[in-house]
C-alpha cells in the first residue's frame, strides 16, 4: 500500500481523525486481517463488518472506517465515521490512482479474463514496470482493494480485471480506475440471468470504453454487434482480433499457430509454440499481444516471453493420481468454457476411458436449459462418460443416458465421490469442470 496517514485518508474521505497511524493495508474481511490493517466495516447481504470490530482490533488492526451510523464500542480502535463505506473504500482507491501518471489498461470478458491479463502482465514486464489485480479480484470490492493492497506507485502500466453480474457496474469500476487502454476478451453466456441476450451481455460490456481518457480498445471480432461497438464511444478507436476470421486486424489460424497475421501492420509475425494446452489460449495470447504491441512492446519481445508463459490455478492443470490423468479446469466454467476444456482432454493410453465429470454451470436463468443441453450433445463426440454434480445438468444426464453411454446425476459431492471411486481405472483421462460453487477441485482431494 502506498504510505498515508490516517489524517491523510480521513481528508480524502471528507471527514476528520487525530490519529497520524500508516496503515500497511486495507481489509474488508475480519478472517483476512493482518497486523497494520486498515478495516472497512462493509454491509453486506448476509452479514456487517461492524459486528466484527473486535476480532480486527484482536489481528492487528490499526484503525477501522465504519458507517456514521455506528454507535458500538470501538475497541480501542481509531474510527474513520463515513456515509456509505464501499463508496470509501471506492473513493480512496480512485483518489489513490488519481495522483499518479500510470498508465492503466482494463480487461473485462465473459471469460478469459485473469489468463488473458496474466499474459499480458508478462508481455510487459520485458519493457515495463507492471502490475496486475491478483486473481479475479474485479468486483465493486475486489477492485479497490488490488489498487490499494498491490500497488506502489512506482509501476509505469497497472493492469485491472473489470468483472460485472448487472449493467451499470463496469461504468462504475471505470469511473474508479479510468483506463488508456479497454480490452474485451469475448462474450458469452455467463452471469446471464441478469440479462436478455448476448447482445444484452456485449452492451453491458462495452461500458469498458466510457471513460473520455481511454484512448484504444481492443475487441474480438466476434463480438455481438460488432459494428456498433466499434462506432460507439467514437472517441476511441477499436482494433479487433480473431482466431476465426481473416479480416480481423489481428489473426492466428489455430492449424498456422506460429504466425500471426496484423492487417494493421501489412505484414506477419513468427511467434514460438505456446506451451499451455487449449486453442482458446491462443486466443487469450492474441489479445494480449494486440494490447502490447499498442505500448510498443516488438514481436521479437513478444515471442521471447511466450515459452514461459504459464495458467493460473486451477485452469487446464493435468495431475495424475494412481495412474489416472485428472485435467483440473475447475475454477469455473460456461458453454464455451466447457466446451474448449472437452476438445483440450489428452487422449488415454492402453485403453483407458475419457471422463467428464461436470458440475452445473450456474447464474444462466433462463439460458440454462438450452446451454447444458448444447454441452452434452458437444460431450458426446468427445468423452465416453460424464458424470454430473448438480440438477441443472438434468440436460446433460438425459442426453447421454439416451445415447445409452455411462452416465450419472448427483446432488452431493460426496455421493459422486464415492461413485467416482468406483469405476475410474488407471489410464483413464478425466475432466473436472463446473462452476466454482461445485468445488470440484475438491474432487482431487476426496479421491
Amino acid at each position: 500500500m502506498e504510505l498515508m496517514t490516517l489524517q491523510q485518508i480521513a481528508k480524502i474521505l471528507n471527514t476528520t481523525t487525530t490519529s497520524s497511524i500508516n496503515p500497511t493495508g486495507v481489509c474488508v474481511d475480519s478472517r483476512l486481517i493482518k497486523n497494520g490493517n486498515l478495516f472497512f466495516a462493509l454491509k453486506g447481504d448476509k452479514t456487517d463488518g461492524h459486528q466484527f470490530l473486535e476480532n480486527v482490533a484482536k489481528g492487528g488492526a490499526v484503525a477501522a472506517v465504519v458507517s456514521k451510523d455506528y454507535i458500538g464500542p470501538h475497541y480501542n480502535l481509531p474510527l474513520i465515521f463515513v456515509d456509505d463505506t464501499l463508496k470509501a473504500l471506492q473513493k480512496l482507491a480512485k483518489e489513490t490512482l488519481a495522483k499518479r501518471r500510470v498508465r492503466i489498461i482494463a480487461v473485462t470478458g465473459s471469460i478469459g479474463k485473469t489468463t488473458t491479463k496474466d499474459f499480458l502482465n508478462a508481455l510487459l514486464s520485458v519493457k515495463y514496470k507492471v502490475a496486475a489485480s491478483p486473481g479475479n479480484s474485479n468486483s465493486q470490492i475486489g477492485l479497490p482493494l488490488a489498487i490499494l493492497n498491490h500497488t506502489t506507485g512506482q509501476e509505469e502500466i497497472l493492469i485491472f480485471e473489470m468483472g460485472m453480474t448487472h449493467h451499470g457496474q463496469i461504468s462504475q469500476l471505470v469511473e474508479i480506475a479510468p483506463p488508456e487502454v479497454a480490452l474485451i476478451t469475448n462474450v458469452a453466456l455467463v452471469h446471464a440471468c441478469n440479462f436478455d441476450s448476448l447482445e444484452d451481455i456485449a452492451k453491458a460490456k462495452s461500458e469498458i470504453f466510457s471513460s473520455p481518457q481511454t484512448r484504444f480498445g481492443v475487441i474480438p471480432f466476434e463480438i455481438p454487434n460488432h459494428g456498433d461497438l466499434v462506432h460507439k464511444f467514437k472517441a476511441c478507436p477499436k482494433v479487433s482480433f480473431s482466431i476465426q476470421n481473416a479480416n480481423s486486424d489481428y489473426y492466428i489460424n489455430p492449424n498456422i499457430p506460429n504466425e500471426v497475421h496484423i492487417k494493421l501492420e501489412s505484414s506477419n509475425a513468427k511467434i514460438p509454440s505456446l506451451k499451455v494446452p487449449g486453442k482458446h489460449n491462443l486466443y487469450n495470447l492474441l489479445a494480449a499481444a494486440t494490447v502490447a504491441r499498442y505500448f510498443g512492446v516488438s514481436w521479437e519481445e513478444i515471442s521471447s516471453v511466450i515459452p514461459s508463459l504459464a495458467l493460473p490455478e486451477r485452469r487446464l492443470q493435468l495431475v495424475n493420481h494412481k495412474g489416472i490423468s485428472f485435467l483440473n479446469d475447475s475454477y469455473n466454467a460456461s458453454e464455451l468454457s466447457v466446451k474448449a476444456a472437452l476438445q483440450t482432454l489428452p487422449a488415454p493410453t492402453n485403453n483407458g476411458k475419457k471422463i467428464a465429470v461436470l458440475g452445473s454451470m450456474m447464474e444462466l436463468g433462463k439460458f440454462s436449459n438450452d446451454c447444458h443441453s448444447r454441452v452434452g450433445e458437444f460431450a458426446l463426440d468427445q468423452v465416453d462418460q460424464v458424470y454430473c454434480l448438480g440438477d441443472e445438468c438434468q440436460p446433460i444426464f438425459n442426453i447421454f443416458s439416451k445415447a445409452g453411454k455411462p452416465t450419472g446425476i448427483f446432488t452431493k459431492r460426496a455421493d459422486l465421490v464415492d461413485h467416482l471411486k468406483t469405476i475410474l481405472k488407471p489410464n483413464d483421462v478425466v475432466l473436472l469442470k463446473g462452476s466454482r460453487s461445485k468445488e470440484l477441485w475438491k474432487v482431487l482431494e476426496e479421491l
